[in-house]
């Protein structure tokens, strides 16, 4: 919104329109031709809305002034300061028949915009060599390139049951024998046979002995184990 300002008022448009008819501001003392310049002068940095806007407050206040010096005017011994107040009423009236017409031009502008639809670029042409295909066809292309189910098996479970079992076979051909040395396919093998030694040893059915740390560790079967396997 524009902002006006003369001795006696600093504001903008709506607020001194609203002073006017409260009459806090008597419409003779107002400085119109001032006013419009002013303004004119702040018209092109609003948009359209306030620029419509503004003009209606402009003819208000006008109008204002030219009823407040109507009777003056028609004063036949007056001393001429009534014909300055006329000619300057008739000069804003030319300039607000300016910014009626420049508020006109805007509007017919944005409307003419407003109408303009955006269109879309032609297709682009289709390639010749490419013959269509129906999509039967292309169903039966797809599918030599589908990938194909593939049967995954699992793989051998070994725990601690199968590696007793494994200890257990090998006692029973010889009663003694030295854990590093037992075929094993990796480190989870060597780890899970360790552990059913353990769980061996703690029911009783083999004997651990290890002369040193780190060093080899024999398994003796237990005489009462074998006796009851053999039972």
């Amino acid at each position: 919104m524009i902002h006006l300002s003369f001795p006696g008022f600093e504001g903008n448009a709506f607020e001194l329109a609203e002073a006017l008819r409260r009459g806090r501001i008597p419409a003779a003392e107002l400085p119109i031709l001032s006013l419009i310049q002013q303004a004119l002068a702040q018209l092109e940095a609003l948009d359209l809305g306030a620029k419509s806007a503004v003009l209606p407050l402009l003819a208000e206040l006008l109008e204002a002034k030219l009823r407040a010096l109507l009777p003056q005017t028609m004063d036949p011994e007056g001393d001429g300061e009534e014909s300055t107040e006329a000619e300057i009423a008739e000069h804003v009236v030319g300039l607000l028949v300016e910014l009626e017409r420049a508020v006109a031009f805007l509007e017919a502008r944005s409307r003419a915009r407003r109408d303009v639809l955006p269109v879309r670029p032609p297709p682009l042409p289709a390639d010749p060599r490419l013959p269509r295909l129906a999509p039967e066809r292309l169903v039966r292309a797809v599918r030599a390139f589908r990938r194909k189910a593939e049967v995954l098996v699992a793989p051998e479970r070994y725990g601690i049951p199968e590696a007793w079992r494994r200890i257990a076979r090998l006692l029973a051909f010889t009663p003694r024998l030295v854990f590093q040395r037992l075929p094993f396919r990796g480190w989870g093998e060597r780890a899970v046979t360790f552990a059913a030694l353990l769980e061996a040893f703690r029911l009783g059915k083999v004997h651990l002995e290890q002369a040193a740390p780190f060093a080899e560790l024999e398994v003796e079967r237990r005489e009462v184990e074998l006796e009851e396997r053999l039972a």
